[in-house]
């Protein structure tokens, strides 16, 4: 017959709070990666479908270089964010305007499928994530 060994509740619950406490860390770092791998793919999927325009002085302008992202981590929350630097323009462009003339432009849905596509890359690797933030 083997040995028991005893331990005080504090020393288990010690010992508990290490490893799970482990686990944790790394699977938050897994985490962060996986939000920050699909804020990417989201920005370059917005940048794909986005197209070039003629500005205000008739010069040519590429719209999707304007596309940026970023991941944040504070107290506990992890948060991507793919935005253009140019405000109210992918809105403009998402939902269709007014013309000053009368009528309106069209609109051209590009955003709204760049965030599906981030939403899906990270549904699609979670479990890939986690696991090798595990290992």
């Amino acid at each position: 017959m083997g040995r028991h060994m005893w331990v005080e509740e504090d020393e288990f619950a010690a010992a508990l709070s290490d490893i799970f406490g482990d686990i944790v860390d790394s699977t938050d770092e897994a985490v962060f990666q996986l939000v920050h791998d699909a804020v990417e793919e989201g920005r370059d999927e917005w940048r794909r479908n986005a197209k070039s325009y003629k500005g205000k002085n008739g010069k040519a302008w590429k719209y999707g270089s304007s596309v940026t992202y970023r991941t944040l981590r504070s107290k506990g929350n992890i948060e991507g964010h793919i935005y253009s630097r140019k405000p109210g323009l992918p809105h403009l462009l998402e939902k269709g305007h007014a013309k000053i003339g009368g009528g309106s432009t069209r609109a051209y849905p590009h955003v709204k499928p760049a965030a599906d596509y981030a939403f899906r890359f990270a549904r699609e690797h979670l479990g890939e994530y986690i696991a090798r933030g595990l290992r």
